[in-house]
C-alpha cells in the first residue's frame, strides 16, 4: 500500500504542480478605434427665392425708355378686338421690341368682374392673344412673347357697382419685361 499511496501522492503532487504553473494570464490591453470624425457640416442651401403677389413672374429691371414703350392696352365690354389706341400702343412696343432683339415681355390679360370666372379667364386669355398676335405680325418672333390671363382675379378698380368708368380700366393688357 505504500507504493501505491507514493503513487497517488506523487501523481497528485504532478497534478498540482502542472495546475498551478500552467500559463499566467496576460495583461492584454485592448486600443479601441478612434471615433470617426465628424461628418462635414451640410452645405448652407438658400432657399428658392419668394415671389410675392402680385409680382408672380420674374420682371427684369429695366430703364424707363423700355417700360414708357409698353403701356396698358384697354378693350370694349366683352370684346377683344384691338382699338386704334391701341394698336398706336402696341406699334411703340413692336419698334422697342425690334430695337432690342433680346427684349422678351409677358402680356397679362384682364377682364372685368362681370360674368363668370372662366368666362372671364377666357376672355382676358384673348385680350393677351390679340395683342400677342399684332406684336407677331408686326415681326416680332413669336418665342419672345408670352402670355397669361388673370381673367377677374386682378381688377385695378374692384366692386364697380355697375360704373361702366370703372369697369372700363380692369378690361385691359398689362406688360411685364421678363428679358432684356
Amino acid at each position: 500500500m505504500n507504493k501505491k499511496f507514493k503513487l497517488l501522492a506523487a501523481a497528485l503532487s504532478l497534478a498540482l504542480v502542472v495546475a498551478l504553473s500552467g500559463c499566467g494570464k496576460k495583461n492584454v490591453t485592448v486600443t479601441p478605434e478612434p471615433p470617426p470624425p465628424p461628418p462635414p457640416p451640410a452645405a448652407a442651401v438658400e432657399p428658392p427665392p419668394v415671389f410675392n403677389e402680385p409680382e408672380s413672374f420674374l420682371e427684369v429691371d429695366v430703364d424707363a425708355e423700355i417700360r414708357a414703350a409698353f403701356q396698358t392696352i384697354y378693350f370694349a365690354y366683352d370684346q377683344f378686338t384691338l382699338s386704334p389706341e391701341a394698336i398706336a400702343s402696341l406699334e411703340v412696343a413692336g419698334n422697342m421690341m425690334r430695337q432690342r432683339g433680346t427684349l422678351r415681355v409677358m402680356a397679362e390679360g384682364h377682364a372685368d368682374e362681370r360674368g363668370t370666372s372662366a368666362y372671364n379667364m377666357g376672355l382676358g386669355e384673348s385680350r393677351a392673344q390679340a395683342a400677342r398676335n399684332f406684336l407677331i405680325t408686326y415681326g416680332i418672333d413669336a418665342a419672345r412673347i408670352e402670355l397669361t390671363s388673370f381673367g377677374r382675379e386682378r381688377p385695378v378698380n374692384p366692386n364697380c357697382d355697375g360704373d361702366e368708368a370703372c369697369h372700363s380700366r380692369n378690361r385691359r393688357v398689362e406688360w411685364r419685361i421678363i428679358g432684356r
